[in-house]
């Protein structure tokens, strides 16, 4: 079969992609190399104009690593559920605030309960 224009097979799936150009997923953020994204299409977007550069150089100690996608606990989620706080790709989400840990997002919202 052909590949599409981009270098990559229509039937590869998002593993075989990231292991291929270097990215890795550790259950919320997409990295490759030093850098990290929130979304897969713009770190494998990176990687790939990168592999696509005059010189590239593969890095031999890349282990291809790929989570399943996190998700809070059962005893998180009743945390959560007394406050409100959601959680969406990667982020807890308490009104219009958006943060990295629940704990943070917990400690916001016990102090702000009228938000």
């Amino acid at each position: 079969m052909e590949s599409m224009l981009d270098g990559t097979m229509p039937w590869e799936s998002d593993e075989a992609l990231a292991a291929r150009f270097e990215v890795s997923f550790d259950g919320k953020r997409y990295a490759y190399r030093q850098y990290r994204y929130e979304l897969f299409s713009d770190a494998l977007r990176y990687a790939m104009a990168e592999h696509a550069r005059n010189g590239f150089l593969p890095d031999a100690a890349f282990q291809p690593n790929w989570q399943v996608p996190y998700a809070p606990d059962d005893a998180e989620q009743i945390e959560m559920r007394k406050f409100g706080i959601v959680y969406a790709k990667g982020h807890y989400l308490y009104r219009c605030y958006r943060y990295s840990q629940l704990s943070d997002a917990l400690a916001y919202a016990a102090g702000h309960p009228d938000l």
